[in-house]
């Protein structure tokens, strides 16, 4: 992970990050200030930009050689039209930039900030400096060859509130932590593997227990057992627990931690079973958030329940119109063995609910129907509270990262009603992300609760200007943000 470093003094630099702002009015021109610049050479940019026909799109780059006291190269970088800027986009401005001074091969790094304009100046600075260390990543621990060996480790942030910067590091390395786990490939990346980085956050003010099979078959937590019992990797089930001030607000995190989904007996096609070792996403959030809580140290209290298992299709799998029973007492009739998160998740809830939290946030690479409605940018977000729906949804606009509240429609619920058992884990075609939420809402009852479907956005194939393809870390900074909120 690079490292940003608040500096109030340009030194001479191999690259110097500006900003342009895409004009808002007919005669294109562009909102620009570049201080760190000459006067010379910011005029010779700008004729530059007029004649490359440089917008300031967010995402668009410009690199130019400027032969500057200050700078011998410099990278423009859009960052949109200042009445439209948000979290978001700063981050994909700087994202974009940053990744575009990697493939240049920058050995050293300056960045200006771009007028904080509705965001304020910290939350402006902070959401910079997330985007060049998350336009940064690369994940190249199985290359032999590095392809960027040469490339810089660090940026110094000209103007940049120290606070903001030492925030946008914690988050940044949270959600990279997440990254880490979702693209490491299923087979380095099994149950046992996942309760082994939990293990490693343990410490003085995180606590972690992790149960095995003999654990797992004594609270008869049948979802998961019946989930994971066609693979030969053991299911686990982790629960981590960050000790916030007495009498303070209890918020359960649960997160899906399938990690890998081959569909199990209902065997999903191949092109559509080379990304699911990106189905254990939600318990990658739930761990990156944890991974830096202790440096935050929020005031609530807040648990973290992971269900990990392999869905395979071992002679032990379960079978379509098998009825598993869950640690609730309630059963299920497996009609569709490829609906198996909210399955591992109905266990989940339950031991939450155990612990009494006040709120319980449960994040899940769900349904292909919430990124059929959605798309691969926004995720799901249903609640059966409209505080904490609110909050979830202020936290990811803080953020940078974006939701969309949806309907829990109650007479959907019929979809699910089974012959046999309490319910079945799918009704077929139609509303499929409503249903998985309806599911687990058998699950969660009167409970404040809210079920992230982060299908879409846990997951890039094409890249962001922020992401290269692969993982994203996709919820972690919301949940960063969200918990940090509570008590406040």
């Amino acid at each position: 992970m690079i490292r940003v470093a608040s500096t109030r003094k340009l030194d001479r630099t191999d690259v110097l990050i500006v900003f342009a702002e895409e004009s808002a009015s007919k005669d294109q021109k562009l909102v620009q200030r570049w201080e760190a610049l000459s006067g010379d050479a910011s005029r010779r940019l700008a004729a530059t930009l007029e004649k490359e026909g440089f917008k300031g799109r967010v995402g668009q780059t410009l690199v130019w050689h400027a032969g500057d006291s200050n700078a011998e190269r410099v990278l423009v970088a859009g960052c949109g039209k200042a009445a439209l800027r948000d979290v978001d986009q700063t981050i994909r401005a700087a994202g974009a930039a940053s990744r575009k001074a990697k493939e240049i091969g920058a050995a050293r790094v300056a960045c200006t900030l771009p007028p904080a304009g509705k965001l304020g100046e910290e939350r402006n600075a902070m959401a910079v400096a997330e985007g060049l260390i998350l336009g940064a990543y690369e994940f190249d621990k199985y290359r032999a060859r590095k392809e960027n060996g040469k490339s810089f480790e660090s940026v110094d942030l000209l103007g940049a509130p120290d606070r903001a910067v030492k925030l946008a590091e914690i988050y940044s390395r949270g959600t990279l932590f997440a990254r880490d786990l979702v693209n490491t490939p299923a087979g380095d990346c099994a149950p046992r593997h996942l309760a082994e980085a939990a293990k490693k956050l343990a410490g003085p003010s995180v606590k972690v227990t992790v149960w095995g099979p003999k654990e797992i078959e004594k609270k008869a937590m049948g979802g998961l057992i019946g989930i994971g019992k066609g693979s030969d990797e053991p299911y686990q089930f982790i629960m981590l627990r960050w000790e916030g001030k007495k009498g303070s607000k209890k918020v359960a995190l649960c997160g899906k931690g399938i990690t890998f989904d081959s569909g199990g007996l209902c065997i999903k096609p191949a092109d559509g079973m080379g990304t699911m070792k990106c189905d254990m996403s939600g318990a990658a959030a739930v761990l990156g958030a944890f991974s830096v809580i202790s440096e935050l140290k929020p005031d609530c209290t807040v648990y973290g329940y992971i269900p990990a298992a392999e869905n395979m299709t071992g002679g032990s799998a379960v079978k379509t119109g098998d009825v598993l029973r869950t640690a609730s007492g309630k059963t299920i009739e497996v009609n569709n063995t490829d609906a198996e998160g909210r399955v591992v998740l109905a266990d989940s809830l339950t031991i939450a609910r155990e612990d009494k939290p006040d709120e319980i946030i449960d994040l899940a690479t769900l349904t292909g129907a919430c990124v059929v409605a959605l798309g691969d940018q926004v995720a799901g977000l249903f609640s059966n509270d409209d505080n904490l729906a609110a909050g979830i949804d202020a936290a990811g606009k803080r953020a940078g990262e974006r939701f969309w509240r949806m309907p829990i429609v109650a007479e959907y619920r019929e979809m699910l009603k089974s012959d046999i058992a309490d319910i079945k884990n799918s009704g077929g075609r139609w509303a499929g992300a409503i249903q998985g939420a309806l599911f687990l809402q058998e699950w969660a009852g009167d409970q404040p609760w809210a079920h992230l479907d982060i299908a879409g956005p846990a997951w890039t194939d094409r890249g962001l200007p922020f992401c290269q393809p692969g993982g994203t870390g996709f919820a972690v900074r919301t949940l960063l943000e969200y918990i940090t909120a509570q008590g406040k």
